[in-house]
């Protein structure tokens, strides 16, 4: 293919995805138009830490041009077309280095991970691969040897992890919406910090083949994007039942319609008391102003097995999987080689020694607590939390860096082990040190298969909030 300069005239002033869409059909720009505007936001973005690699120059161009003779030759374009986007560099991508953000893990992907595929096939522009907390492990954002991604709204203050990179890249308007994971909060922390939309699936929906695993049967592939309506077009690409994933779902639980008022549960006071006093006020006021209104309700129920199960993402021998994914690694490079907060994790592993009887004593009492959450269920429809508990600064972060990780998330780790969906949602605003204004998001949860509505809750919550 002859590879022509991209056009330098573009009227590309956002790229949410029925801005691009509606440009595309009416011939105002083109997908050359829309890379070029990529890249000069790239380049004039301060923080180069949002960034492992960048797709070459020549490469969108290529890409460009082959969606720019669709787009001449097909009426009907496919539903991401010309939409740029970016991953997180735990999940493949062919002739691309997949890092984890550990230059000495890194290796040279063959094949695309399979959700890749499926965005690229819909028409979607690969624009790079993002920064994350080594081994996607953490939720800071700080813990990589390539930099710390700082947050999108005030440069001073954290940015979450692990998919610190994927949240920046949308929130400072870099691509439309990124693809990422998610095991104990690696989506909802960062994107509620930075002010976006953090979709994390019911498990097994979107396949995570090609994806390195961290926790194999509960990681998450997820999306963040600045809208619902952005994040829920490249979710009906993405969810695909993928045979060669043994943790794929071939049939998603359905349920019948909730009614109405729908029933809101929210964690007890005492719960909540690890919330800084901004936090603990902002999530207040949400809370007030969701049960003011007649579509929903209060209603009390048993908290107890959802701060159970968040326990055990990092105290049982859960912890031990990450052992397992990082075997070979470990084996041939030791731990010396690791960013010091992931050392530290991974030596409390080994120091544990976790055994089979520890492993099924741990198994048989999640399953347990699954139970009892399925009991509460009855009681209520969704769940309304927190995303997380405090936004530090990067250096409130190094006063403790171990502990301020741990306790971010507090709302978040029992999700994927409980089996549930969900979404956060940014709500309401505050002022930083900075008098920046910053963002607090709460995270909707519910039962597996519960996508769809917990992203229409999304809407309606946002909906009752405007910004201040």
């Amino acid at each position: 293919m002859t590879v022509t300069p991209m056009t330098t005239v573009s009227k590309v002033t956002s790229f949410q995805i029925p801005h691009l869409r509606a440009g595309y059909a009416a011939g105002t720009f083109s997908p050359d138009d829309v890379v070029r505007q990529v890249q000069h936001s790239i380049s004039l973005y301060h923080d180069k830490a949002v960034w492992i690699h960048l797709v070459p120059e020549t490469e969108l161009l290529v890409r460009s041009q082959e969606l720019a003779a669709i787009q001449r030759s097909s009426k009907t374009l496919p539903p991401l077309f010309g939409i740029p986007f970016s991953v997180k560099d735990s999940i493949d991508v062919a002739g691309l280095p997949t890092t984890l953000a550990c230059p000495s893990f890194a290796y040279t992907a063959e094949t695309n991970a399979l959700v890749v595929d499926r965005i690229l096939q819909a028409g979607g522009v690969l624009i790079g691969k993002t920064n994350l907390d080594q081994f996607a492990t953490g939720l800071t954002g700080t813990r990589s040897p390539y930099g710390a991604p700082r947050c999108a709204l005030d440069s001073d203050y954290i940015s979450g992890g692990s998919s610190s990179g994927s949240a920046v890249s949308v929130a400072a308007s870099l691509v439309s919406f990124a693809i990422c994971t998610d095991t104990g909060g690696s989506t909802r922390v960062p994107a509620a910090l930075n002010g976006i939309i953090g979709l994390k699936p019911t498990l097994g929906c979107i396949s995570t083949t090609g994806v390195f695993p961290a926790c194999k049967n509960i990681d998450c592939v997820c999306i963040m994007a600045r809208t619902i309506d952005d994040a829920e077009t490249v979710w009906s690409v993405a969810e695909y039942f993928d045979s060669t994933d043994p943790f794929a779902r071939r049939e998603i639980p359905s349920w019948p319609p909730w009614s109405s008022p729908v029933r809101v549960g929210v964690p007890a006071v005492e719960a909540l008391q690890t919330l800084s006093p901004v936090y603990s006020s902002l999530f207040q006021e949400t809370m007030a102003g969701v049960f003011s209104n007649a579509q929903f309700a209060i209603t009390e129920f048993d908290y107890s097995p959802f701060e159970k199960a968040n326990q055990m993402l990092y105290d049982s021998s859960i912890v031990a999987q990450r052992l397992l994914a990082f075997k070979d690694y470990i084996s041939s490079h030791g731990l010396e080689l690791l960013h010091p907060a992931i050392r530290a994790t991974f030596e409390t592993a080994e120091a544990n020694a976790f055994d089979a009887v520890k492993a099924y004593a741990d198994i048989f009492q999640l399953s347990q607590h699954k139970r009892d959450a399925e009991v509460e269920f009855k009681n209520i429809d969704i769940l309304v939390v927190p995303s997380t508990v405090c936004h530090w600064t990067m250096s409130e972060l190094r006063d403790d860096p171990m502990e301020r990780n741990k306790v971010m998330g507090k709302f978040t780790s029992f999700v994927n082990l409980l089996d549930l969906c969900g979404i956060s949602v940014p709500v309401r605003t505050w002022r930083s040190a900075n008098d920046n204004v910053m963002s607090f998001g709460v995270t909707i949860i519910a039962q597996a298969g519960r996508d769809a509505e917990v992203m229409e809750i999304g809407r309606k919550i946002m909906g009752l909030f405007s910004p201040r």
